[in-house]
């Protein structure tokens, strides 16, 4: 396994389980309504959450760094979410209009960085298990969408727990994947090109 699938591997297995645990400490209509968010402003599992979140933040700046030149778009957007976790925490939404709109807006801006990337990925490289690691992403931000007017579908936490296992199961599965050519076509070579990392 190359450097740096396993460091995402890794930190992404400690984010997910993170998340988890703090889902069997507060696991109710707070958690439905708001998402892991919700895990940022309850003090038990606050620092559980900062774990989790800095964590994956970490591994996905470095990770990115180890694929520097691999794919400018996909570790741009990795960048992007790693700085945005870590906002996220800042940004209590529950701290008045000004923190709520802050938050929604870096929320916002990670999601469509981490679809941006798995769709980027799943058209340029057409594999099998690239598309359907961004269909589970995609099916998560549609139900996260729905969770947000007032429907009466208030499943927020499974829907951002579906949303970012389809991003780290994309990323991963990426790394497998031989290089692009700039036309868009697969390189003649096989084999993990990022096992060189």
């Amino acid at each position: 396994m190359s450097a740096s699938r396993r460091l995402l591997v890794t930190t992404q297995v400690v984010f997910f389980a993170c998340v988890a645990v703090c889902a069997l400490i507060a696991y109710g209509a707070g958690a439905e309504s708001s998402g892991i968010s919700y895990f940022g402003v309850h003090a038990p599992t606050l620092p559980l959450v900062v774990i989790a979140y800095a964590v994956a933040a970490m591994g996905l700046w470095r990770a990115a760094a180890l694929l520097e030149g691999r794919d400018g778009v996909v570790t741009s957007t990795m960048r992007v979410v790693a700085v945005g976790l870590p906002l996220e925490l800042v940004t209590p939404y529950n701290h008045g209009a000004f923190f709520n709109w802050a938050h929604m807006v870096i929320g916002v801006v990670i999601g469509v960085a981490q679809m941006g990337a798995s769709a980027s990925v799943a058209w340029r490289y057409r594999q099998a298990a690239l598309s359907l690691a961004t269909l589970v992403q995609l099916a998560g931000g549609l139900a996260a969408a729905m969770s947000l007017p007032d429907w009466g579908f208030n499943h927020m936490l499974e829907s951002e727990v579906l949303f970012a296992f389809g991003y780290a199961w994309c990323l991963v599965q990426w790394t497998y994947a031989p290089r692009v050519l700039a036309v868009g076509a697969l390189a003649p070579r096989g084999g993990d090109v990022a096992d060189a990392t």
